[in-house]
């Protein structure tokens, strides 16, 4: 069991590696990354092992919704629930009856699991709305505090 830390300072770098390693190329640019660092409603959270950060979540609070935005682990210590460890964690930070909510690809089903045991639900779906390949994504979305249930 690998023991991990959280801390919420970073950089648009440090994000924009991250992702590009999470995603195999990050979806958002150092630029984007920079632009949402500035938003004071933005809030990070990042998950290291051994000093060395392995992943982040990302997303906007505006009143008692949380949009989020990004959900990345590195390939190396993917499949060993951190992503999960690191959500609760993250969600931990947020008033009780936040809503929380993301957006999926259809064919991520390692995503849809987690997201389903941490109480998700689908509540909209958008129709050929990725490209490359094109596929539909599921809007999904929870109310804090989380109480994870089996899938």
């Amino acid at each position: 069991m690998l023991t991990v830390s959280y801390r919420s300072k970073t950089t648009a770098a440090e994000l924009y590696e991250l992702a590009k390693l999470a995603y195999q190329g990050s979806p958002w640019t150092k630029a984007i990354f920079e632009h949402d660092l500035k938003n004071n409603l933005t809030h990070y959270l990042i998950i290291e092992t051994d000093g060395q950060a392995i992943g982040f979540v990302g997303g906007t609070l505006v009143i008692d919704e949380l949009s989020i935005s990004n959900v990345a682990i590195i390939p190396t210590y993917q499949g060993q629930h951190l992503a999960e460890q690191l959500l609760m964690e993250w969600f931990s930070r947020f008033p009780k009856g936040t809503r929380a909510m993301l957006e999926v690809r259809y064919g991520n089903k390692r995503a849809h699991r987690l997201y389903e045991r941490l109480g998700f639900d689908i509540y909209n779906i958008r129709e050929d709305y990725y490209s490359q390949p094109k596929e539909d994504a599921y809007l999904m979305d929870l109310y804090l505090p989380v109480e994870t249930r089996e899938v």
